[in-house]
């Protein structure tokens, strides 16, 4: 089978006809092959992000897999205006045209189709999260907390609480590593009042109609804290929602002066 492919290759370069390695068909009438199976360009594990030239139950299928091996092989490369052929026209003169196989953990190869590629190959989810995940931090309001009264309060009364940050999701359209990615930020809140905790999905509202309250019992100075977590998805040309693992989280921190109640008899 060596010796067959050196043969082939050897007549392409004779000839300057397109041969596809690996089978016995001379011509190929839609790219060039200038590698075979043997020269794997790009190989990795885990999930990958695909381009929606491959069929979209494929990238489903390679977006869901972290256990998986894959390798991509170069069948068409930009080397001279007419070296490729086909849609492997459209990939530019620093893409590649690149075959993709996924290997499951059982040890089941599949063949997911061929597509343009950056000069970096296929992206994984792990490198696009990381720039998804630094695109929420710049994206994300600056958290600031608020309470009712602003000044001293009194025991046993309720403090109201609240963020001037806003409960809608964030939605942002935009292409990273050349895939085209919808990206939506849910926030939620957890509250640390010192004496007690609250997680709420709730901004907080002003009185009378308070979503976020604590009484405290006793006099003093009571340090409150706030944890923003805004927890992501994304979808890359239909393909999900996917989940970012690692939430984006911001903190803020106020105090509360509790003075002291006295009984005051009223005649």
């Amino acid at each position: 089978m060596r010796t067959l492919r050196l043969v082939l290759m050897a007549l392409a370069t004779v000839l300057a006809v397109p041969i596809t390695l690996g089978s016995t068909s001379a011509v190929s009438a839609d790219i060039t092959i200038i590698g075979d199976d043997d020269q794997d360009a790009f190989v990795g594990t885990g999930s990958l992000l695909l381009p929606p030239q491959i069929a979209t139950d494929f990238r489903e299928v390679a977006a869901e897999c972290p256990g998986c091996t894959w390798r991509s092989v170069i069948q068409c490369e930009m080397t001279s205006a007419g070296a490729c052929r086909g849609p492997a026209r459209l990939c530019g003169p620093d893409g590649y045209w690149l075959r993709v196989f996924l290997t499951r953990p059982d040890g089941t190869e599949i063949n997911l189709g061929a597509a343009c590629f950056g000069s970096g190959g296929p992206v994984s989810r792990e490198t696009a999260e990381a720039q998804l995940r630094d695109r929420i931090v710049a994206l994300v309001p600056e958290l600031r907390a608020w309470r009712q009264p602003s000044g001293r309060v009194l025991p046993h009364l309720p403090v109201v609480f609240g963020v001037t940050q806003s409960e809608q999701p964030l939605v942002e359209s935009f292409t990273l590593v050349g895939l085209p990615i919808e990206l939506t930020a849910r926030p939620r809140w957890v509250w640390d009042f010192g004496t007690a905790s609250l997680a709420t999905s709730s901004a907080g509202r002003r009185w009378p109609h308070a979503t976020v309250d604590h009484a405290y019992r006793r006099s003093g100075t009571a340090q409150v804290r706030v944890t923003a977590v805004w927890e992501a998805t994304y979808e890359v040309a239909g393909v999900g929602p996917l989940a970012i693992d690692e939430p984006v989280t911001q903190r803020a921190s106020l105090d509360v002066p509790v003075g002291q109640g006295r009984a005051v008899l009223v005649r």
